[in-house]
């Protein structure tokens, strides 16, 4: 294994690409090397089996195959100086795909104590007890569908994809046994409600388990453009946000928020506390891995869903009117 795919922002940091960023990663984005398509076939990615989408794509970060040597030798530099502060990995489904892994991180290991994340499809115990082993932190099983029917639907044996929810549920509670952090990505605008969202964040926080969420991302040649066609509404992506954040921090529990027809109509929260959770702004920050900015990742400058670094002023005003007058904000 001599390449590794790297985001071109991380190539960036690197100085491997020349890029102007108004907000660097804070993290380096990798995936391990092939030019085979996963096995999987979930609807929404570039690189699933039937997708006729680029294999460089992963929502809308471009990862580029670069040295692998040369990314993990500056990887160990940009680590010391502070300005990466941790490695993400993301895997694909193939022939290999483990022995890969394995020789990525120990590489990266080899060179530099940077904290790593690996995200993966569910594996076995002893699997999981030799990524810990390796040095991997944090591991990070998607199920990017909040409902079961829903990951059927897009992920499952419905997209003609080998994944079934009680699995990945099932990898996701073994891993918190081995793991001092686990993790899941949920997509926002797959066709869900407010209601389903929030139950599904609020039940993996009371595993122990952090939802990141990812606003749903069209790419060209994916067979989810036949199933979805239009970014997340941004009501319905706020009013998911926060609610999250409420139940990360145990501000909330989820029976102190109301829902009707499956909208979230009542966060639990006081006026004056939910004004003060909403000038803070942490809300609406990229959620996921410690230190993990993600910036643009599901987003352009146009309409951001997940902010890279605190919104300003100006931009909490901006949230605010998003989600003005959708919502009691009184007990």
């Amino acid at each position: 294994m001599s390449r590794v795919r790297a985001s071109l922002g991380t190539l960036a940091v690197l100085g491997m690409e020349l890029m102007l960023m108004d907000a660097p990663p804070t993290t380096a984005y990798l995936q391990i090397y092939t030019e085979q398509r996963c096995r999987a076939n979930c609807l929404f990615c570039s690189q699933a089996k039937d997708s006729e989408g680029e294999l460089k794509q992963i929502a809308r970060g471009q990862y580029m195959p670069a040295d692998l040597e040369e990314v993990v030798r500056r990887l160990g530099i940009a680590f010391e100086k502070g300005y990466l502060h941790r490695a993400c990995i993301q895997t694909a489904m193939y022939p290999g795909m483990w022995e890969d892994t394995v020789y990525l991180i120990g590489r990266i290991r080899d060179t530099c104590s940077i904290p790593i994340s690996l995200s993966v499809f569910p594996l076995d115990d002893m699997k999981y007890q030799t990524l810990a082993r390796l040095g991997v932190d944090q591991l990070v099983i998607p199920l990017d569908a909040s409902t079961p029917d829903l990951f059927h639907r897009i992920k499952g044996k419905g997209a003609g994809g080998p994944f079934t929810w009680e699995s990945h549920m099932d990898g996701l509670k073994r891993a918190v046994a081995v793991f001092p952090h686990v993790g899941t990505h949920i997509i926002v605008g797959m066709g869900e409600t407010d209601k389903e969202m929030v139950e599904l964040v609020g039940r993996l926080h009371g595993m122990g388990i952090n939802a990141a969420l990812f606003a749903y991302t069209k790419l060209p040649g994916t067979r989810a453009v036949d199933v979805v066609n239009t970014k997340p509404d941004i009501r319905h992506y706020r009013r998911v946000q926060i609610a999250s954040y409420l139940l990360r921090h145990n501000l909330v529990r989820l029976d102190d928020m109301e829902f009707e027809g499956g909208d979230l109509t009542h966060f639990g929260l006081d006026e004056h506390d939910l004004e003060a959770v909403l000038e803070k702004g942490e809300a609406f920050m990229t959620t996921g891995c410690a230190n993990c900015n993600r910036p643009y990742a599901t987003e352009t400058h146009d309409l951001v869903y997940n902010y890279p670094v605190a919104p300003n002023g100006g931009e909490i005003n901006r949230i605010k009117q998003q989600i003005e007058n959708e919502m009691e904000m009184e007990m």
